[in-house]
């Protein structure tokens, strides 16, 4: 599954870098449809300020859109990985030990509630006997518990595939919205040379 969840993240960030880089290039294809222009006519630029400081503007919340998707990438992760760790130590402690009350690790009160609740089942209560019976009610409880890990790991499981479905539709939206982004690229680019008077100075 984590394995699963890295190939989708490096698909998203891949998907995310290249957004930036057609970004910049219908930039450069922009500057380049402006020095065409100035072959034949001078281009005045008027407020050359406020069209330096608007430029810088748009690209600092560009890098900042690119920042915030990669960090939210990030913390998809974070936030998977963690309910899958938390979904497989169901039952034990940080250490990786069964918490005590499950399974074969019960306390001296515990192993005192059951004798007495046995008892009263019991005609003539033998060493052996006890020992059977409490070898029967822990291997029960471990079985309850392996139960429980099961069902909380498959629960976690049908949810983050959930969250994962949710994930490859986004991923889905964006190589859409970057094929079209690619090919409008691509036909200015060409319209852009296609203008270009290659014949001067021949």
């Amino acid at each position: 599954m984590c394995f699963f969840l890295e190939k989708l993240a490096n698909t998203e960030r891949h998907l995310d870098v290249a957004k930036g880089h057609n970004q910049r290039a219908a930039d450069k294809t922009d500057e380049l449809k402006q020095l065409n222009k100035s072959i034949f006519r001078p281009v005045v630029t008027w407020n050359k300020d406020g069209k330096r400081a608007a430029q810088e503007a748009k690209i600092q919340s560009r890098y900042e859109e690119e920042r915030e998707e990669r960090e939210k990438a990030m913390m998809d992760i974070r936030d998977s990985q963690a309910r899958i760790g938390q979904a497989q130590t169901y039952g034990r402690g940080r250490d990786g030990e069964q918490l005590a009350g499950s399974g074969r690790f019960k306390t001296a009160e515990q192993l005192n509630t059951r004798k007495d609740q046995r008892k009263r089942y019991q005609f003539e209560a033998t060493a052996s006997d006890d020992e059977v019976e409490d070898e029967l009610d822990d291997n029960l409880g471990e079985i309850s518990e392996a139960t429980k890990r099961l069902k909380a790991l498959g629960m976690a499981m049908g949810s983050e595939l959930d969250n994962q479905n949710a994930r490859i539709d986004r991923i889905e939206g964006k190589t859409v919205n970057l094929d079209s982004k690619i090919f409008a690229n691509t036909e200015r680019v060409r319209f852009v040379l296609l203008s270009i008077p290659w014949s001067i100075g021949h």
